[in-house]
């Protein structure tokens, strides 16, 4: 401990159509839209196949799947394959839900938009696997099956329901398939069967192109708002580009799509973050990155130097190691419907990926610490092709593609630097213990220059605390479907956060010019210091326009406590509202605050410099959630506000919290001033923190 020093630190009917892509007309031409053509691309087989399997992989993909490392997963895709899908007819093209603007969506519209995802993945599925069995055990009924599932979609509209205008989740799910599809099995197709594939191909993927085109996204620019990129047409350029290199000799067009994704990858991945290996739109939508990797898998089959070549990837792996729990919890941005996260199949799967692309044993380490009660890929019994992607063969074809490749000795995580601040995405987080989960006290911190845009959340200056493996300060809300009622008006908002809000407003959602900062990080061995200005943030709500500070300090020290200070300044007069969320209920006498979850506790005792706190307790969300989800595990959580008595100009919040496996006396705040805090810890040790100076300096009292 330092000492008075400074700290260092998603039958149709073709009117429908009609209907639905009318607004296309008024688009830009293609014409008008830049992207940048790179001078040089990789050297790509002169001999097909170039995707999935090379025409001199064969004999060794076979032995993989038949005798090799691969042969039980093989052996069960295959089983529940025979068992449930072999059989199964072509089904009917989805039907139409009306009008499709993803921003007058209903929840009745949300599950055909899911079936009709689901109905599309089933298609691509099972002429993928049909496929891959064939090529291990060359049966023709596995050949006449993806043929079959092949052929049958160019008889659907390309422009109609599984379009990229009406249901872009469709159409994705049938792109980043097929044409890999078509790429192995295309010998074996009849002359009118190729000519009508190449066809509904082309159709899909020029399509495809202009849509993202259309979306500025050849002009984005990495780490970078200035072009706002769009999170969809983002999430396709993967499979654009190997479109491209599956149709590299079949259509002039492919080799654009592939060149376009090349360049992206090289010059403007990612525009959600930087080198640092960050996303902003936060850890759920993070792992879309496990489908833009599939782009660097397809490079790294071809030899292509560049794959995996950028620092973003290399570092990208560790965003997960220190801001996703192994079990499931609360997370920045956008999550999946039920509000949480964690190590799950997929994630783990490709955390192991990376530590055998880099040769990481930290990575190695850290997936080694998967504990979610679902089987991981190749150990799934229940063989199923649904919403749900990567798609098990797919997870099967990356196994192979670095099984000369040995898995590293895991390395101990405790090795590595106990915080992270990713300057990229302005986060920052905080381990006591990294790598033991189970004794690790682990608090993140947010205060990014992506404001609200995209699937980020009005929640700058807001912290997430979890311990000993339970959640105790989350971030509250749902997502039934996005833009629902609850998830626009409740999740999205500040009030839903670990934050402040000034005169009971928040941030703004949705709102590229929400910024906040994180304007200092510090870190060493005693403690770490970060300080958010998130003033921007809430001055873009036109109420708050004139406000002139809100900043947040909060620092870490060793033991795991956490004192956070407020300071608050406003043109006029005004109450804040300090807010802190849990599962279940917290225990207040209006001086101490305690939360239990599990055989996790947390302590907690606030003051604000001439003001008093008056703490109410709530579990009832302003807007409800859909009940037709309340069954499904979307809990009551509660909603703790600790509001300022008096309206000031000029407000400082202390809060000191500390989290325990229990038994404990709670932290209390001796005194303070609106530079200063003296306090005592549970163990009885009081400490003051000073922030007159650039730096705040603690010492022992």
């Amino acid at each position: 401990m330092m000492t008075g020093t400074p700290l260092m630190f998603k039958t149709f009917r073709k009117s429908a159509a009609t209907l639905a892509l009318a607004a296309i007309a008024t688009l830009p031409a293609l014409g008008q839209e830049r992207w940048t053509r790179p001078a040089q691309l990789p050297e790509v087989p002169a001999e097909a196949p170039r995707t999935w399997i090379l025409a001199n992989q064969q004999s060794a993909f076979r032995e993989y799947c038949t005798s090799g490392e691969g042969q039980p997963f093989y052996a069960r895709i295959k089983e529940g394959f025979d068992e449930k899908y072999l059989n199964l007819p072509f089904p009917a093209e989805p039907e139409s839900f009306g009008d499709s603007d993803p921003r007058k969506r209903t929840s009745a519209k949300i599950d055909s938009w899911r079936q009709a995802q689901d109905t599309c993945n089933v298609v691509a599925g099972i002429a993928s696997t049909a496929t891959i069995i064939w090529r291990v055990n060359g049966e023709q009924c596995y050949l006449d099956k993806a043929r079959e599932f092949l052929v049958k979609l160019c008889e659907w509209d390309a422009e109609g329901t599984t379009g990229i205008e009406y249901n872009d989740e469709t159409n994705f799910r049938l792109l980043r398939l097929m044409p890999e599809v078509y790429d192995q099995i295309r010998d074996h197709l009849s002359p009118e069967e190729k000519s009508k594939v190449l066809a509904m191909l082309q159709r899909r993927g020029q399509t495809s192109f202009d849509h993202i085109l259309r979306k500025r996204t050849g002009q984005l620019v990495r780490n970078s708002l200035a072009v706002e990129p769009s999170s969809h047409p983002v999430r396709f350029i993967p499979m654009l580009g190997m479109m491209g290199l599956a149709l590299w000799d079949d259509l002039p067009e492919a080799r654009d799509w592939f060149a376009f994704a090349y360049e992206f990858y090289e010059n403007r991945f990612s525009p959600w973050g930087g080198d640092d290996g960050g996303w902003a739109e936060g850890m759920a939508y993070w792992r879309g990155v496990i489908e833009h990797a599939s782009f660097q898998d397809a490079l790294l089959l071809i030899n292509a130097p560049e794959a995996y070549a950028q620092p973003f990837w290399k570092n990208t792996f560790y965003f997960p190691v220190y801001f996703l729990t192994p079990w499931r919890s609360t997370a920045f941005g956008d999550t999946p419907v039920a509000g949480v996260i964690g190590m799950e199949p997929g994630i783990r799967d490709f955390i192991m990926h990376g530590a055998k692309v880099y040769q990481d044993g930290y990575l190695r380490a850290y997936a080694d610490q998967y504990v979610d009660r679902r089987a991981l890929p190749e150990e799934e019994l229940e063989f199923k092709l649904w919403r749900k992607y990567p798609t098990p063969i797919e997870y099967l074809l990356r196994d192979f593609l670095v099984n000369d490749r040995p898995l590293p000795t895991p390395q101990n995580l405790s090795e590595l630097p106990h915080s992270k601040y990713l300057e990229s995405i302005g986060w920052v987080a905080i381990h006591t213990d990294l790598g033991n989960p189970d004794n690790d006290i682990f608090v993140q911190f947010k205060s990014s220059p992506y404001g609200s845009f995209s699937h980020s959340h009005a929640d700058q200056n807001a912290f997430i605390l979890s311990a000993f493996g339970e959640p105790l300060a989350i971030n509250s809300g749902y997502r039934e479907y996005h833009r629902s009622p609850h998830h626009k008006a409740h999740t999205r908002q500040t009030l839903s956060k670990n934050a402040v809000l000034i005169g009971g407003e928040g941030q703004p959602a949705q709102d590229a010019s929400a910024i906040g900062k994180i304007t200092h990080y510090q870190s060493s061995k005693d403690a770490t210091w970060v300080r958010g200005d998130a003033t921007e943030a809430y001055r873009a709500n036109p109420k708050l326009k004139n406000l002139a500070l809100a900043q947040r300090d909060m620092i870490m020290l060793q033991s795991g406590a956490i004192v956070i200070r407020d300071v608050i300044h406003t043109a006029q007069p005004e109450s804040v509202q300090w807010l802190l969320h849990s599962v279940d209920q917290p225990e207040s006498n209006n001086r101490t605050i305690k939360i239990t979850q599990g055989n996790a506790e947390l302590l907690a005792t606030m003051a604000s410099p001439g003001n008093t706190l008056d703490i109410s307790i709530s579990n009832q969300f302003a807007t409800p959630v859909d009940p037709k989800y309340l069954s499904k595990g979307y809990d009551p959580q509660y909603h703790l506000t600790a509001t300022t008595e008096k309206a000031s100009d000029t407000t400082v919040i202390y809060a000191v919290l500390y989290a325990s496996k229990g038994d404990n006396h709670p932290p209390e705040i001796l005194s303070c001033q609106p530079d200063s805090v003296k306090f005592t810890l549970p163990d009885g040790e009081a400490m003051t923190i000073d922030f007159t100076t650039d730096e705040p300096r603690i010492s022992q009292s």
